[in-house]
C-alpha cells in the first residue's frame, strides 16, 4: 500500500507555528510523497517555495473558491475531483498547518483497515470539558483517508444530488440524512452535496458509515492512537501516557500541554501561551 502526505495551503501568509509544523512534517514524513493542496492564486507562489524547489514536494491546483472560508474547504473534502487527483495512491494523510507529526507510523495505520481515521471527538466538541465523555473519532485536521473508497461514495453522491428519481437511493441514507439535518442545524454546520448539513469530518467519520456498512472506522479508544485534539492531556493519560502518532490544532486547544513535547523535538516556542 502506498500513501500521500497532503497538506492545504490557503495563504502565502505562514505563520511561526505553522512553519513547526511544516518542517516536521518533512522531517518525519520524508519518504513518503508530500503534496501542497492550493487554490490556483497561489500558483507562482508554491513553484518558488523551498520545498518544491527542493523536490521534497509536489502540489496540486483546486480552484480558488475551495479556499475561501471553511465552508468551502468542507466543499473541497467532499469534492470527487479532489480525491482523484489522488488516485495512484491508497491512502492520504490530510495534514493541516496546524498538525504536529511525532513519528512515521503511515504504514501501520494503512494496514488496520479503517477508511478514515481522525482524532477522538467528546461530547461537547470544541467546547468539551475534561470530564466530557468520548462520543466519537474523526476530527479531520489530522486524518487518514482511503482514497479509492472516498473517490467511490462522493462520485456517488454527487449522482445522486441530480437524479431526477428516489428509487436508487438506499433508504437508510435518507433516514440518517434527515436525523443529522435535525442535529446539525444546531451547530451551523455546512455539507455538500446536503446544504447545509454537516462538516466534512462528522460526514466522513459518522454519516458515511452509519449509511455504508463497508466503510470502516475505528473506535475512539482505537483513534487516540492516532492523534490527539482536543483534550490531548485527558487523551494522553487515557493513552496510558504514550503519545499518538501525530496530534491537531496543538497551540489552540492546551498550548501549556503541547509546549515541552514540541521543544523535545528541536523546536523553540518564543511565543507566550495566552
Amino acid at each position: 500500500m502506498k500513501a500521500c502526505v497532503v497538506i492545504p495551503l490557503y495563504t502565502d501568509q505562514i505563520s511561526e507555528f505553522e512553519k513547526i509544523s511544516m518542517q516536521q512534517c518533512f522531517r518525519i514524513l520524508e519518504r513518503h510523497n508530500i503534496y501542497f493542496v492550493i487554490p490556483k492564486k497561489l500558483e507562482s507562489f508554491i513553484k518558488n517555495h523551498d520545498s518544491v524547489l527542493n523536490q521534497q514536494a509536489s502540489y496540486q491546483v483546486f480552484d480558488n473558491d475551495f479556499f475561501t472560508d471553511i465552508p468551502a474547504y468542507n466543499k473541497l473534502m467532499k469534492f470527487n475531483g479532489f480525491y482523484q487527483a489522488f488516485l495512484n495512491y491508497d491512502f492520504m494523510l490530510i495534514y493541516q498547518l496546524d498538525a504536529f507529526v511525532f513519528r512515521d507510523e503511515l504504514d501501520y495505520w494503512m494496514k488496520q483497515g479503517f477508511d478514515y481515521i481522525g482524532a477522538p471527538l467528546f461530547d461537547g466538541h470544541d467546547d468539551a470539558s475534561k470530564s466530557a465523555a468520548l462520543v466519537g473519532q474523526g476530527n479531520g485536521g489530522f486524518s487518514l483517508r482511503n482514497i479509492k473508497k472516498s473517490h467511490q461514495i462522493v462520485s456517488r453522491f454527487k449522482r445522486l444530488h441530480f437524479t431526477r428519481s428516489f428509487d436508487d437511493i438506499k433508504p437508510g441514507l435518507l433516514i440518517t440524512a434527515y436525523r443529522y439535518l435535525k442535529h446539525q442545524l444546531i451547530y451551523n454546520y455546512s455539507g455538500y452535496p446536503f446544504q447545509p448539513l454537516i462538516n466534512e469530518d462528522l460526514f466522513w467519520a459518522e454519516l458515511i458509515p452509519n449509511t455504508f456498512a463497508d466503510f470502516k472506522v475505528p473506535s475512539p479508544q482505537e483513534a487516540m492512537k492516532f492523534s490527539f485534539e482536543v483534550n490531548p492531556d485527558v487523551l494522553f493519560t487515557m493513552n496510558n501516557e504514550k503519545l499518538p502518532f501525530g496530534c491537531h490544532a496543538w497551540w489552540k486547544y492546551d498550548l501549556a500541554f503541547w509546549k515541552p513535547i514540541i521543544e523535545h523535538y528541536g523546536y523553540s516556542l518564543k511565543y507566550p501561551l495566552s
